[in-house]
């Protein structure tokens, strides 16, 4: 199981992760630990490659989130993800 936390949005630090440890499969689970998200320049990025290795691996790629995490409407709409969505999607 390879274990990843606090991306903050940069999507070359997943792709390194992914580059080093292998891409998720059944074989090769993974575990995000929340932050996924602010921060970092492709927060959006970052989540959609998360959110599709999830719905494509449902058994094998687990998505985390705290009580007050980044991933929270009142945390994001703060630390700049929330921007990240309107500037990139209007």
């Amino acid at each position: 199981v390879t274990v990843v936390g606090d991306l903050h949005g940069q999507f070359g630090d997943l792709l390194h992760i992914f580059r080093s440890q292998g891409f998720p499969s059944a074989t090769r689970p993974y575990v995000f630990n929340g932050d996924f998200v602010d921060r970092g320049p492709a927060s959006v990025e970052v989540a959609l490659t998360l959110f599709a290795f999830q719905l494509l691996l449902p058994n094998s790629v687990f998505l985390n989130r705290g009580a007050c995490n980044h991933e929270e409407r009142s945390v994001h709409s703060q630390c700049g993800f929330q921007a990240e969505c309107n500037a990139k999607y209007g």
